[in-house]
């Protein structure tokens, strides 16, 4: 019964916090987008079946298109056993990953086994996969983990597969898959000319639902920034936080470029520098604490 109420009271702070409420703050933009759907495919259905004498399903049709997105954007957030497994394999495949082979598999798991004994509750996600990358990255989604090849070959897996267990355990990964989820299909901005247009493609703009996520963008950037810093704190406190910042080092700082106005960007990820700087801090600052509790 403890572990339930412990299970429930985590769930509970993960889900409270600034992220929900920003996320709260999109559904009701993408709640206008759903009436601007809705309004379009019930107006073409209702033309087309008086002109073809066809029985379309008009007002079904119209619930599923317009309520459709928001629905399963919030079941990835409130019900992510139902819908994190189908979308993260949908993840695997669209982007080109694989099945991880026997040596990464194995590679893999003395990563997991290292990060276990500084806590023992870390455990792998049900689902991963390998990218057909060299490089040293690996990504959180839904439920989901994608690792590049390059990673579970060199000596920064365990680092790098903590900071996105860090995504994992809170609600990053789920929030991510629900914004993901309101958007009907990805679209540009539209451009101010030509003028006979622009009317046409702005409905069609709002009604994809890109409208909603391009106006709170800069704020959901902002958030992810921070929570960069919250998943290398988790790192660090699994042991690896050292390693972490030296991953950073030489793989994301060398490719470092400026960002203009970065507080308020878009940029989804935080300057490289001060991320190490935090993470060698919060390394040497557990030393000092493992030494006091040695002295004792």
């Amino acid at each position: 019964m403890e572990g339930w109420q412990e299970a429930i009271n985590k769930w509970l702070g993960a889900m409270l916090g600034p992220g929900t409420l920003l996320y709260a703050v999109t559904l009701g933009g993408e709640f206008l987008a759903a009436i601007v759907r809705g309004l379009i495919v019930s107006i073409t259905l209702t033309v087309v079946a008086w002109i073809s004498g066809w029985p379309i399903p008009v007002g079904i049709i119209t619930i599923l298109v317009a309520l459709g997105p928001l629905a399963a954007s919030l079941l990835c957030l409130l019900c992510p056993p139902l819908m994190a497994p189908i979308v993260g394999r949908w993840w695997e495949i669209s982007s080109g990953g694989r099945a991880p082979e026997d040596d990464e598999r194995d590679a893999f798991g003395r990563a997991i086994a290292q990060l276990a004994q500084a806590d023992p509750n870390v455990k792998a996600p049900r689902h991963w996969f390998v990218a057909e990358d060299a490089g040293q990255n690996a990504a959180a989604y839904a439920s989901s983990l994608r690792v590049d090849r390059g990673l579970l070959e060199g000596p920064y897996a365990a680092a790098v597969i903590a900071h996105e267990l860090g995504h994992l355990r809170s609600s990053d990964a789920r929030l991510s898959s629900a914004l993901n989820m309101l958007l009907l299909a990805p679209m540009d901005t539209p451009a101010i000319q030509p003028l006979r247009s622009l009317a046409f493609r702005g409905l069609f703009w709002i009604a994809s639902g890109q409208a909603a996520l391009w106006l709170t963008g800069n704020a959901w950037e902002m958030y992810w920034r921070s929570r960069e810093y919250a998943a290398d704190e988790y790192a660090a406190g699994l042991g690896v936080g050292t390693t972490l910042a030296r991953a950073l080092e030489l793989d994301a700082l060398p490719h470092e470029q400026p960002v203009a106005r970065m507080r308020f960007s878009r940029a989804s990820h935080p300057y490289t520098k001060p991320r190490i700087a935090k993470l060698v801090a919060l390394s040497a600052r557990q030393a000092k604490d493992s030494g006091r509790e040695g002295e004792s």
